[in-house]
This record gives C-alpha cells, structure tokens and sequence, in this order.
C-alpha cells in the first residue's frame, strides 16, 4: 500500500523551531499588550501631576478641640454640701477647624471658626452661639504680620490672662462677673486685628471691633484694645 508524504512547509518549520527555543530558555520571553503599557504610564502622568501641583502652594485645615470634665464640691451652696459636674473647669470645651492656604511670597490666608459648648448638657456656649469662641479670616505675612478680620478676642485674654490665675484655671478663680476678661468670657465682633511679627523677641497687637454693631453709628459700644509681649 502506497503511502504519500506530504511536503512540510517553511512556515512549520519556523514555527517548531520558536517553540523549541522557547522550551530551552529558562525565561520565557514576554508578551506585553496595549493595556499592560497604558496602566504604568497613567500612574506616572498622575503622580506628575500631583507633585506639580504641590509645588506651587501648600494648604492645611486642621480640626481640633479639648474636653474638659469635673466633679465639683461645694462645702456651703444655699447652706448644704454640694456635688456637681461641671464642663470646662479648668479651660472650657471646645472644637474647631483653622486652616492656612499659601499664597506665596511669605503670604498666607488664614482662617478660624471655633465652637464652645457645655459636655454635660450638649448645649453651646457663649449664648448660643455656633463659633462663639471665634469666627475669623486672615491674611499672615512672615514679614508684616497679621491682620484678621470679624469676632475675635482682644488682648487682656489672650495677653493679660496668660498671667492669672482666672486665665489658667478657669471656674476654679473667677474674678466677679470677668470684668477684666482675663478669663475671656466675651470676644469682640465686627473687629479688626492686627498682630505684628516678632522682633527680639517682643510682639506686638491691636484692635478696633465695633463696625456695624449700630446701625448708622459705627462708633457706638467700640472696642480698642492694644498689648505687647
């Protein structure tokens, strides 16, 4: 019985002989596709992309705030002992956000909303206020200092107060009603601050708070207040 043999082809030829190399090799070569090229590239782009927009300005926000819990005795309180918990015995409960966008040059914006509340009862401080503590925007220069803008404190708190007892220790040493407001029971709306750079060592600040409390009169319940430090 007669038997044919078909002619093998070139192209069979090549092909055996690239399966035979690829069995010999310990690493196998490797078949990159389109989308295995795109993945890197496109990480790469992004982190250019990020790293050239930090270059150009840096931004922070920062939340923050202090819980301050005690128990109280009182030894005569309408003629008997008393116990109590009181919130913000020794500095007063708070929570805030500040935050500082570079604006290049030694130049920042800056801003401050602040929060006062009672940790017992969940009620807000400083009259119902939702920033009463504070609610302000800035600019801070490295080289001409700092002027912010709206309720802010004056210098006998932030100044004075560093020194006394009522300034440290809250609810433990008031002075009568806060007169002097060391203890800084009541900030200054509608003001204006400045506050220097310091200069060997010394600082300087001032405000004027009052515009807009009146209608028509911008000069009524003013506030002025100057400190150095």
């Amino acid at each position: 019985m007669a038997r044919r043999v078909l002619p093998r082809s070139p192209k069979s030829d090549v092909t055996n002989k690239r399966n035979h190399d690829i069995k010999k090799s310990r690493h196998p070569p490797t078949i990159f596709n389109e989308t295995q090229v795109k993945i890197p590239l496109i990480a790469a782009s992004l982190a250019a992309l990020c790293a050239s927009g930090s270059a150009y300005a840096q931004s922070s926000v920062t939340l923050y705030g202090i819980i301050d819990e005690g128990l109280t005795f009182s030894n005569n309180q309408l003629g008997a002992k008393a116990y109590q918990m009181q919130s913000g015995i020794s500095q007063g409960s708070r929570w805030g956000l500040q935050g500082a966008e570079d604006l290049g040059g030694g130049l920042s914006a800056i801003f401050r909303l602040e929060n006062g509340f009672d940790i017992n009862s969940g009620k807000l401080g400083q009259q119902g206020r939702e920033f009463g503590r504070g609610a302000y925007v800035g600019l801070l220069s490295t080289t001409l200092g700092t002027v912010t803008l709206d309720r802010q404190n004056e210098m006998m708190g932030d100044y004075v107060g560093l020194y006394t007892a009522n300034g440290n220790w809250g609810i433990l040493f008031p002075h009568p009603g806060d007169l002097d407001n060391t203890g800084i029971d009541f900030r200054i709306n509608n003001a204006v601050r400045y506050t220097s750079p310091i200069f060997s060592g010394i600082q300087a600040s001032a405000l004027y708070g009052g515009f807009g409390n009146v209608a028509g009169a911008t000069n009524r319940d003013a506030v002025k207040s100057v400190g150095v430090k």
